[in-house]
């Protein structure tokens, strides 16, 4: 990976960090999600209508992207409900590099060598040191954690689904627009249908919120979707998760979440993992 692809994509993880920090200090988790969602759409289209179509192949991937990442915010709003962005986003992000890389190589034939899985390894573990700290100290309730575990699931899938479609595309941020955009589509009746139609009332009243969110929901996978087209899925989906650091960060300053020791000491296995990588 080029020193570009790496800043690039720590770039997109302070950016998913932001957006996911917006839906934890709504009153209303699932609709702040829901808002972010559809803001995401609503931008992806207006910068997928003057780009170049992708590949006719890559459709099938952007139509099964689209169901899981709808899942995907379905879930988030759902997690952020009664657990702290600090402990419930470790554990989400954590789990899903894991079985990203183990699906890369199991079915695109993706091999890492031994430096690379190293730092791959580092990366995860502090993650996991950081969200096993966040449970023990009361951050995240038993559905809480059932959520994040299923959301780290649907992660891992989608990121395969669109490693391989972007790369079939030979567009990858037109490939990514037109995902996010159908994504809005498809999750605008669900949220209606939960929600009804006072739902419309909140996504006008939070727009400012919503469209600050939603570009950087926008903005943050695009990145790591081009980002997948130059460098190994796995690693791409360990890198990305850096994010951690900066939901860490976030929640303790901002939102005033309870921040120890080890939770630093767990950013600093992740701060290794990346300069391993690096030197990998």
């Amino acid at each position: 990976m080029s020193s570009g692809v790496m800043a690039a994509v720590l770039f997109a993880a302070a950016l998913h960090a932001l957006w996911n920090s917006i839906v934890k200090s709504g009153s209303d988790k699932f609709a702040a999600a829901a808002v972010v969602c559809l803001w995401c759409g609503l931008i992806a289209l207006c910068a997928a209508l003057p780009l170049p179509a992708p590949a006719p192949e890559s459709w099938p991937y952007v139509g099964a992207s689209a169901v899981t990442h709808v899942v995907y915010f379905l879930l988030v709003g759902r997690l952020y409900r009664n657990a702290d962005l600090s402990a419930a986003y470790p554990i989400m992000r954590g789990a899903a590099p894991l079985l990203t890389t183990i699906g890369a190589w199991l079915y695109l034939g993706e091999s890492l060598d031994p430096a690379v899985a190293g730092g791959i390894a580092l990366l995860i573990g502090g993650v996991f040191w950081m969200a096993v700290e966040g449970v023990r100290r009361g951050g995240v309730d038993r559905a809480a954690l059932l959520a994040a575990l299923v959301n780290a699931a649907v992660i891992a899938l989608y990121s395969l689904i669109d490693g391989a479609g972007a790369r079939l595309s030979a567009q990858a941020f037109a490939y990514n627009a037109w995902t996010d955009a159908l994504t809005a589509v498809l999750f605008a009746p669900v949220i209606l249908l939960l929600r009804g139609s006072g739902f419309v009332f909140v996504f006008v009243r939070e727009w400012r919120r919503g469209l600050i969110g939603g570009a950087a929901a926008f903005s943050a996978y695009a990145i790591v979707v081009w980002a997948m087209t130059q460098a190994p899925i796995g690693l791409v989906a360990a890198l990305r998760e850096t994010s951690v650091i900066f939901a860490a960060v976030i929640g303790a300053f901002f939102l005033h979440e309870n921040f120890k020791a080890p939770r630093y000491a767990a950013a600093a296995f992740i701060a290794a993992g990346i300069i391993v990588l690096r030197l990998g």
